[in-house]
């Protein structure tokens, strides 16, 4: 308030140079009376506030008094018109000392923020003396009481302090704090009580399960036991199945081949003995066939692991069954189709490999055949692919067939199982080609529509190692 009381009176120098000494300095200028411009300049100079006048005429300087600062931002100028003629006589330039008056008020303000500044750390320090007195030394107290007896059963908690009427917040806080440490030391009491049974429990619940385990693990080594027995007795029981299944499929070939024989020395007829030659020789075969085929099953084989083109012996598996199997009249060529990957390389039996794909082939066939026969517009198709999934090459054979009754489900892996008609087939083939990928390794499935399709999967390994037999 002050200072802006003291700025607009300086601020009003102007208002009075202008309406008090404009137009009597125009008057003496226009008579060019340089004494009484100098006295009225004189006395405008000694007006409070103002640190610089010059005056100005014909671009000279006339009258020149203080110093003028640049940065000074209180600068005005006013021009003298002669009061007639409004002819411009000349120009006074005036500043006033707001700097001046800005220091005297900083330095003010400097000495009052000093004064109250003192005002305060005295007040502070008064109040600090007494909130240390009446509270800070009780509850420094109470701290280092909380830290010694920290979950113990100490006494209660108790203030050095002046008799007093009623009761204060120290006193609620202490009395607070006596009854949360009480039930503290109480939580703590049944805390140690619950851990103390919950250890009884669990070492009865340890030596419960202790005794289970024993018990478990006696019944585990029987039911071992009762496996290992149950596994022999399926093995006696499937050697006895297989033995019996081979002994008839064996049994049939081998009493044509005796009772054609026999006829064969009976008969002088030369064709009859061709006839018979040739009966003789074609159940021979079978017999040889089954006893191959046997061979396979049991691991009896003298293939050699080699890396090789499985694409070339997807191939090869069809063109070898169409040139060896027997075609029937109703025989039509199935539209085949090779989806092959490329660059399909895995360590494989060949000579196995090549087997079993061509009993999967030969099904494939004689499926389409069954269905050519049942409709003469049907048109076969036969489509081979081979494919690298991860680390395992997935070779596929799909026909649009007659397609696997669902009844059968896994069992068309089983020996001596066929849907062949008497002689065209030892029920082997399927069983061999299982074997052969399990030799790999790999595995063999089948998906089937009846009516529909067949699709064989067969996935083999890539890498090196011989699986464990």
């Amino acid at each position: 308030m002050d200072y802006q009381r003291d700025f607009d009176k300086l601020q009003n120098n102007f208002t009075i140079i202008k309406n008090s000494y404009l137009d009597s300095m125009a008057e003496h200028l226009w008579s060019y009376d340089t004494r009484l411009l100098e006295i009225q300049l004189d006395g405008l100079g000694r007006l409070q506030g103002v640190s610089y006048l010059r005056l100005v005429a014909d671009n000279k300087t006339i009258y020149e008094t203080g110093k003028s600062d640049p940065t000074e931002e209180s600068h005005k100028r006013f021009d003298i018109y002669h009061k007639n003629t409004n002819e411009i006589l000349g120009a006074l330039d005036v500043e006033l000392d707001i700097k001046s008056l800005r220091e005297k008020y900083f330095q003010e303000a400097i000495w009052i923020f000093i004064r109250q500044a003192a005002k305060t750390a005295v007040v502070v320090f008064f109040l600090y003396f007494i909130f240390n007195r009446i509270l800070v030394v009780h509850i420094k107290h109470i701290a280092g009481y909380l830290a010694e007896n920290r979950g113990r059963d100490a006494k209660d908690l108790e203030l050095k302090r002046r008799a007093h009427k009623g009761q204060d917040e120290l006193d609620v806080l202490v009395e607070s704090i006596n009854q949360f440490r009480s039930e503290l030391l109480e939580a703590n009491q049944k805390l140690e009580s619950l851990n103390q049974a919950l250890e009884q429990k669990v070492a009865e619940r340890t030596r419960q399960l202790t005794t289970k385990n024993e018990s478990l693990e006696k019944a585990m080594m029987q039911i071992k036991r009762m496996q290992a027995t149950l596994v022999a007795q399926e093995r006696l029981a499937s050697l006895g199945s297989l033995t019996a299944s081979v002994a008839h499929e064996i049994r049939n070939p081998l009493n044509f081949v005796l009772n054609f024989s026999e006829l064969l020395t009976d008969s002088e007829n030369l064709e009859e003995i061709k006839e018979i030659s040739r009966v003789i020789l074609k159940h021979s075969q079978r017999i040889d066939q089954i006893v191959r085929s046997m061979q396979i099953l049991s691991g009896y084989d003298s293939d050699v692991l080699e890396v090789t083109d499985i694409n070339e012996i997807v191939k090869k598996s069809y063109q070898d069954t169409v040139s060896t199997r027997s075609l029937g009249s109703s025989y039509v060529p199935p539209k085949v189709t090779y989806r092959l990957g490329e660059s399909v390389k895995a360590p494989v039996y060949t000579t196995s490999l090549l087997r079993a794909l061509s009993n999967i082939v030969d099904n494939a066939i004689h499926a389409l055949e069954k269905k050519v026969r049942a409709n003469k517009n049907f048109e076969p198709e036969l489509i081979l692919s081979t494919a690298v999934r991860g680390d395992m090459v997935e070779i596929t054979i799909r026909d649009n067939g007659v397609g696997i009754p669902t009844i059968l489900g896994e069992k068309i892996f089983d020996p001596f199982l066929t849907t062949k008609s008497a002689g065209e087939g030892a029920g082997l083939g399927l069983t061999v080609a299982f074997n052969i990928a399990q030799k790999h390794g790999g595995t063999l499935k089948y998906n089937s529509e009846f009516g529909q399709w067949t699709e064989f999967s067969m996935s083999l390994p890539l890498t090196h190692e011989r699986p464990n037999s």
